[in-house]
């Protein structure tokens, strides 16, 4: 774990370690979970790292909490940032991406939370050993139970409504195609130096979330991904799934996802890791 002095040298730019990991956490009112996820962080971190949290001008005591923790850079976006969430998200990215000093940009979400000593170390080796590897990343991180995910894949709601699709004569809709992979933006990292190259952003087109033009922009240049599965994504970090949606913005649109998130939540909020880390304060400072 680094120490307060050399966070504070990283942060105010006196000190650029080679290797340096610019983690960048999008931010709107999530107290608990920026507290939770930056100390995990904090402790659990082993390789040079700086983190930078955009807030999305939250106005409120989550916003009151960042400006109190000393080795974080925190950017305000104000009345700026845009009612959108997805939109905000992405805007939030560019920014963070621009002030970033790193050697590799590490995409993060307040609901995502490290679990293991050594988390990020882990993952850059993966990236280094590549040398066309440009991106690394998984999909969700899937933690329903074995029953759960079987009785899901029967029930492909979208897989259902395409083969009616079909039957009826009608074309695909584009909503219901399975898109090509890509790194999901709740931990997924990146060499800086080629996204800035490439003139890569994080804005989002109809059909294509945060993060997947960027993505195909690496590919594109003739640059690989590396795709984790999710179980072994989940070995390194834990993601709350519409935590961030559910504790910031009042939910999702379906009472039956928030009961899910919600029983996500106080499963992780309870773990022991959690009440460790939430009674250490002085893993702000």
């Amino acid at each position: 774990m680094l120490d307060r002095q050399q966070l504070q040298d990283i942060r105010d730019g006196r000190s650029t370690p080679e290797g340096l990991a610019s983690i960048v956490i999008p931010h709107y009112r999530t107290e608990d979970l920026a507290r939770l996820c930056l100390r995990a962080i904090r402790r659990l971190t082993d390789s040079p790292y700086e983190v930078i949290v955009v807030d999305n001008n939250s106005a409120d005591a989550s916003l009151e909490y960042l400006r109190q923790v000393p080795w974080i850079r925190l950017i305000e976006r104000g009345p700026q940032a845009e009612a959108n969430a997805v939109h905000a998200h992405a805007s939030a990215m560019d920014i963070g991406t621009a002030a970033a000093r790193g050697q590799w940009l590490v995409s993060f979400h307040t609901d995502t939370i490290a679990r293991r000593d050594g988390w990020l170390g882990a993952l850059l080796s993966r990236l280094r050993a590549s040398p066309r590897a440009a991106a690394l990343g998984s999909d969700k991180i899937d933690t329903d139970a074995a029953w759960y995910r079987a009785m899901k894949r029967l029930w492909d709601t979208h897989r259902m409504k395409t083969f009616f699709r079909r039957a009826a004569g009608l074309p695909p809709d584009p909503k219901l195609v399975d898109a090509p992979w890509y790194p999901r933006s709740f931990c997924a990292l990146y060499r800086l130096d080629l996204v800035r190259s490439l003139g890569l952003n994080w804005q989002v087109a109809p059909h294509h979330p945060a993060g997947e033009l960027l993505y195909r922009g690496l590919i594109g240049a003739g640059y690989e991904g590396i795709q984790l599965p999710g179980a072994e994504m989940h070995r390194y970090v834990e993601h709350v799934s519409h935590a961030t949606a559910l504790v910031g913005r009042g939910g999702l649109n379906h009472w039956r996802g928030n009961m899910k998130v919600r029983r996500a939540l106080a499963r992780v909020m309870g773990s022991g890791l959690a009440q460790e880390l939430m009674s250490d304060d002085s893993l702000d400072r």
